[in-house]
């Protein structure tokens, strides 16, 4: 843009197809200073358009960005992306009513490594973002002091401009028509770029989605197996305990026994010999009041633990009732119709159903190979080949390691034979 011409700079940003809030270059460099938030795109990454008018208002230039903004509405401090230079030196676009303006967006970006920081117009009828755009530099809500446009005033060669202007008109059809090819064919780019990256992002999301739940199903076994050694190794203590306290039950009986035969002696005992007898029945029964203190005691611990089990038990019904919960989850999915793809060697994109994820998810390899009509060792072998076209022979000098031609489809791969050299296809050894 030549510099003897004034222009007017304005950030613009959209939401919806429509232009939300405009911004002057020196409020929009403020908040990228730290000096201003945007309450509104908390958290957001916001669709931001960098507008350049000449004199008269009409669009030069638009360079179409991303800016995040965090939790507070503060604009990302790391954010760099160079608008003034992007404006000047990007490739034409739509005649928004003054010629072909710059354009930098997305699918057409001048500078390589800033093309993720930007994102595509729309330009479909009804919702097209230039119009939109132009419409808010006509209305002039920034109240920026434009020139008015020059007229057009006749003058005495206008008889001779009218002949020479049916020998311009081909041309000018000519240029309007390119212009017009030229426009469809920035809109096929967006449209392509916003096709891919669409396609991009739910394929991203699906993977995300599917290994977040293989994860939980995989933490949940695994929460669910801890459970059941620590449940066992609970029957195991009870068990123990249970034995301890049949052995104190039958010697507290057994001194029962003893202290009812001292007190029966000791009433037919006189003399020396009861006072003997007394001692003894005594001592019997502080023996009989220990055991049975012991067993009480027991009994409690074995209560405890008995609880603890049951306790332990609970905790492993809810888990199991989590992974329930988890396979639920899927039969929601079912019902919105949601379709998973995974991406293999030999297989390509799988397209799967819910169902069929199940299965995936507990042996991917044996999954694939299904869908190759091998099976899973006739897979793995394919795959070692396909990895490593080389001859997998090993004698006893060690492997071969030839290179032999690669097998793209494992149904037609013949292990023993593609993954050999022409010498060793005969030679019986033992593969890498």
């Amino acid at each position: 843009m030549s510099s003897r011409q004034k222009t007017f700079n304005a950030v613009f940003f959209m939401e919806n197809h429509k232009v939300a809030r405009q911004l002057l270059i020196t409020e929009f460099e403020a908040l990228l200073d730290g000096m201003g938030t945007l309450p509104d795109y908390e958290d957001e990454e916001a669709q931001g358009v960098y507008v350049v008018m000449n004199q008269h208002g009409a669009i030069k230039a638009l360079v179409f960005f991303l800016l995040y903004f965090d939790e507070d509405g503060q604009a990302d401090s790391s954010w760099n992306v160079p608008l003034e230079r992007l404006a000047e030196v990007s490739g034409s676009g739509p005649d928004l009513g003054a010629g072909p303006i710059k354009l930098a967006c997305r699918s057409q970006c001048a500078i390589n490594w800033h093309q993720d920081s930007m994102w595509d117009p729309d330009m479909t009828p009804g919702a097209n973002d230039f119009q939109r755009i132009k419409r808010a530099c006509e209305e002039n809500r920034l109240r920026f002091k434009f020139e008015a446009t020059p007229q057009q005033v006749p003058t005495l060669d206008a008889a001779e401009g009218a002949m020479d202007a049916d020998l311009d008109l081909e041309a000018d059809k000519r240029t309007r028509l390119a212009r017009l090819i030229k426009e469809q064919r920035l809109r096929i780019r967006t449209l392509e770029s916003s096709k891919e990256k669409a396609h991009g992002d739910s394929d991203r999301e699906q993977r995300l989605l599917f290994h977040a739940y293989k994860n939980e199903i995989q933490e949940l076994k695994q929460q669910i197996e801890q459970l059941k050694v620590g449940n066992e190794r609970l029957q195991e203590k009870l068990s123990s305990r249970n034995l301890q306290f049949q052995d104190l039950k039958t010697k507290a009986s057994d001194q029962s026994k003893l202290v009812e035969r001292l007190s029966q002696e000791v009433k037919q005992a006189s003399g020396g010999d009861r006072d003997r007898l007394e001692r003894q029945k005594l001592e019997a029964e502080v023996v009989l009041l220990r055991e049975q203190l012991e067993r009480k005691n027991l009994d409690l611990a074995y209560r405890d633990e008995r609880e603890e089990q049951l306790r332990a038990e609970l905790d492993e019904l809810k888990e199991e009732s989590g992974y329930g919960s988890a396979s639920s989850v899927l039969d929601k999915l079912k019902e919105l119709e949601v379709v998973y793809t995974a991406y293999h060697p030999g297989a390509g994109h799988i397209t799967m159903t819910t169902d069929e994820v199940r299965r995936y998810i507990e042996s991917p390899i044996a999954f694939v190979a299904e869908k190759c009509f091998v099976t899973e060792a006739h897979y793995r072998a394919w795959l070692a080949h396909f990895d490593q076209p080389v001859c997998h022979f090993k004698g006893a000098d060690g492997p071969c390691l030839k290179t032999v031609d690669k097998v793209s489809t494992p149904s037609e791969f013949e292990p023993g034979i593609d993954d050999r050299c022409e010498a060793h296809q005969r030679v019986t050894g033992n593969a890498v």
